[in-house]
């Protein structure tokens, strides 16, 4: 195994435990006492927007970014599922319904990645 796929796992694990997890499933009033997380949670969104950035830069020379993707179709599908479970309120709505509306059209694209890779323009 290479350094780099060790210091990948090391990362995923540790992340996994230290803020996955409480995000998940730690109460609202333990998130609600630091902003750190909150702070955390905006670098990681940060993240996937260069990840997605990555993705463009693939299907233009008409690779099918699967890695890109497929984190796509997670955090917009567990966005969707937490918004549209919560209801709670006109915006969770309008925002869960995006991200399912995404979610169904990266699924979509990993069904028939050679239609999602055709020139629209």
């Amino acid at each position: 195994m290479s350094f780099l796929s060790m210091l990948i796992i090391l990362k995923v694990v540790i992340t996994g435990l230290v803020v996955v997890l409480p995000f998940l499933f730690l109460p609202k009033s333990k998130l609600e006492k630091t902003t750190t997380f909150f702070r955390l949670y905006g670098v990681a969104i940060l993240a996937l927007l260069v990840g997605y950035c990555f993705g463009i830069k693939s299907a233009e020379n008409n690779q099918f970014p699967w890695g890109v993707v497929c984190m796509g179709a997670v955090s917009n599908g567990g966005a969707a599922l937490l918004l549209l479970l919560s209801r709670s309120g006109k915006q969770n709505l309008i925002l869960g319904t995006f991200f399912a509306l995404v979610t169904l059209g990266l699924v979509t694209a990993m069904v028939v990645p050679e239609a999602a890779l055709q020139k629209i323009w």
